[in-house]
């Protein structure tokens, strides 16, 4: 590709807001003192840190949908989307025309991360207290996760650590060799290793109180804890081992996501993904709640309930008055409008979680028991399957009198701008206040995600508590081996306790669920991992596949045995009213069903949150598949009933060929030189003007 420059002098784009006040941005108030250290004040660095944090809001809604767009969980309505998304929906790129494709943005903010890093003095103490260091700490965690999310968009890009602030330092950066995504990966690990303890390397408190940031509307603004501002450095390593996948990834992937979800090695808070709250559930008499928990999660009202629930946000202003907007709204459910979604649930999103079973649970005090389970896929349910997609979407109805009749929209998506769950029909009033980028199911998805990789590697027991993150929730002490041998005489510890483990029988277990085991005594192994999960923090823990469809503890169409793994692969019929195996699934079967279940959990939890084409990406690279994203994408205008597996699975095959090339993954970058104006050379006392911005 022509190396002409990306950049831009990015100093013009957001130096004026770098270093001037950010009030405009967050309504931001501050009691914090100020203290002068060669001519740079405290403010100084907190100010220009939030003039960082409003060059990101720059890029949140494209984020969202360049992921989402391209992906397999969105339709476009031709008559009311923009050229823009629809390009990105058929995956054209127009680098020149497209908003979304535009890449300076981001180099904004990688730039004013190293104007800032360049300056800042993190030796700076009061009362043994360096003063500048969690500012530091942060700026890296936002020039790490925009580097990175340029490297999963774009494959190869420019990487550079030094201030731009000149034309020619501009194309002296053009002029090297770009970076590959695993190289930038391999250099953001080196750069963020050392601050991965949060103890040690805490993020921004701006006040006594940890929340100085307010956004809402009206008397309902809400204030935000300024750590969640940033994305914690253990979720930005693991997000990034899994993407290297290197030997040895894998497992300080998923040491990561274990240390950021317990507090491992570091006495910090641990997190429950799953208490019970945020549950859809169906009434006893059947039908949907149309007071959704899951969906409650997503109100702007109740952020109250959901603020220790998440990692980090980006949060927006109501009104282009009070700072910078989102524009997400104006794509999935516009303001007081009846029918102008540019795009909705896809028919393939559809499917997907009208094939999932609901198991109806035994409720007491809204918690969930074991009891009578009955498995709802019935046609006396008002909604089949999982119930999330039911609690994120809506519908309206436009009367046109001119027709003399109605029209009803249906599917519309109302995560970005939803004030509370009012039943089928919803007309929103507000825009989208913030964005999410990353909240604990996240973590636990991708710590699955990282057990299955070490389940590829030959450790025994991973995907069994990979199967437990969906199905049970994990609450107990994990133990998983590297190339376990066993022997049918007792070993002794130094305690002279027998130690006793059981072998999973691959070749005679025919559950694959490690149901039933022989009784074998563990000799020796090459490496072992544990995973604690036993303090009181958890014991509430449950699948996560139970927040849509019910207990899916007790859910015997969610399991990992053999009639659910052939039927995952299409290798069931039935024989005299019962469904019988046609062809025995292997070992290498069963590893690919619970990886494609934690694909298929990952679009019924994160749907439409920013990450989608990124896991298809990952998760097929790392299973060798390009059919893994290519089917999956080349499905979503069908309604199918059984998995991409499947032989009778529906696809455009125009498309799939398309998506089988890796090519058509990335995004390219623009090939036009931005110039940063007529000026050479920056003085160091440059002080942007407002005009200039």
């Amino acid at each position: 590709m022509k190396k002409n420059l990306i950049y831009t002098v990015t100093f013009l784009l957001c130096g004026a807001v770098f270093f001037s006040s950010c009030e405009d941005m967050l309504n931001v108030e501050s009691n914090r003192v100020e203290y002068e250290f060669d001519d740079w004040t405290l403010n100084d660095s907190v100010y220009s840190v939030l003039g960082i944090l409003k060059c990101v809001q720059e890029v949140g809604d494209r984020q969202v949908l360049i992921n989402e767009l391209r992906g397999d969980l969105l339709s476009i309505n031709e008559s009311k989307a923009v050229i823009d998304v629809q390009e990105l929906s058929k995956s054209i790129f127009n680098v020149e025309t497209n908003k979304y494709l535009d890449v300076k943005d981001y180099y904004a903010i990688i730039n004013n991360c190293n104007i800032y890093l360049a300056r800042v003095d993190t030796t700076l103490e009061k009362n043994n207290i360096k003063l500048m260091l969690p500012e530091f700490v942060a700026v890296k965690s936002v020039r790490a996760w925009t580097y990175m999310q340029l490297a999963i968009n774009y494959n190869q890009i420019p990487y550079f650590t030094e201030p731009i602030l000149t034309h020619s330092a501009a194309e002296k950066v053009m002029s090297q060799p770009m970076l590959t995504r695993d190289e930038v990966m391999s250099k953001l690990i080196e750069e963020l290793l050392p601050f991965e303890n949060p103890a040690a390397y805490p993020m921004p408190a701006w006040d006594s109180d940890g929340k100085v940031l307010k956004f809402g509307y009206g008397n309902n603004g809400t204030e935000v804890n300024t750590k969640q501002l940033f994305v914690p450095v253990r979720m930005l390593l693991g997000d990034m081992y899994l993407w290297r996948g290197q030997a040895g990834d894998y497992k300080k992937a998923a040491q990561c996501y274990y240390d950021l979800l317990t507090g491992a090695r570091t006495g910090s808070d641990a997190v429950r993904y799953n208490d019970y709250s945020f549950v859809s559930t169906h009434h006893d008499e059947g039908g949907k709640n149309p007071d959704s928990q899951f969906g409650m999660l997503f109100t702007i009202k109740n952020f109250s309930a959901l603020s220790n629930k998440i990692f980090t946000l980006i949060p927006y202003a109501a009104s282009k008055l009070d700072g910078t907007t989102s524009q997400l709204s104006d794509v999935f459910l516009p303001v007081n409008t009846i029918g102008g979604s540019q795009v909705v649930a896809s028919p393939g999103m559809i499917g997907l979680s009208e094939r999932q079973v609901y198991c109806y649970p035994t409720k007491d005090d809204n918690h969930i028991q074991p009891g009578d389970h009955i498995y709802s896929n019935e046609e006396n349910f008002e909604v089949k399957g999982d119930l999330r997609l039911k609690s994120t979407t809506t519908s309206q109805l436009e009367n046109d009198e001119e027709k003399g009749g109605s029209t009803e929209y249906k599917n519309l998506i109302v995560k970005f701008n939803l004030e509370m769950m009012q039943g089928d029909l919803y007309v929103p009033k507000i825009t989208t206040p913030y964005i999410l980028l990353a909240r604990p199911e996240h973590a636990y998805l991708r710590f699955a995600e990282a057990l299955m990789g070490l389940e590829r590697e030959g450790y025994e027991g991973a995907m069994e508590l990979a199967m437990n993150v969906l199905k049970v929730g994990v609450k107990e002490n994990y133990s998983i081996l590297l190339n376990p041998k066993y022997d049918e005489r007792p070993v002794i510890n130094a305690k002279g306790d027998t130690v006793k483990i059981y072998e999973i029988d691959k070749e005679n277990n025919d559950t694959l669920g490690f149901k039933y085991r022989m009784e074998k005594y563990l000799v020796s192994y090459t490496d072992s991992l544990g995973f604690d999960f036993s303090a009181d923090d958890f014991e509430d823990n449950a699948g996560i596949h139970s927040r849509g469809s019910g207990d899916s503890e007790h859910n015997k169409y969610f399991a990992l045995d053999s009639i659910n793994v052939a039927r995952y692969f299409g290798n069931t019929e039935m024989v005299d009213n019962k469904e019988v195996i046609k062809k025995s699934p292997t070992y290498e079967d069963s590893v690919l069903y619970v990886s494609e279940l934690i694909l298929d959990e990952m679009a019924l939890e994160l749907a439409w949150e920013g990450s989608r084409f990124g896991d298809l990406v990952r998760v097929a690279t790392a299973l060798g598949d390009n059919d893994v994203l290519a089917k999956r994408v080349a499905g979503r205008a069908f309604n199918n009933k059984v998995s991409h597996r499947h032989p009778e699975f529906e696809y455009d095959a125009e498309l799939l060929s398309k998506m089988q090339n890796e090519y058509n993954w990335y995004l390219p970058l623009p090939g036009e030189v931005v110039e940063p104006g007529k000026v050479e050379e920056t003085p160091e006392d440059f002080n942007p003007s407002e005009e200039q911005e």
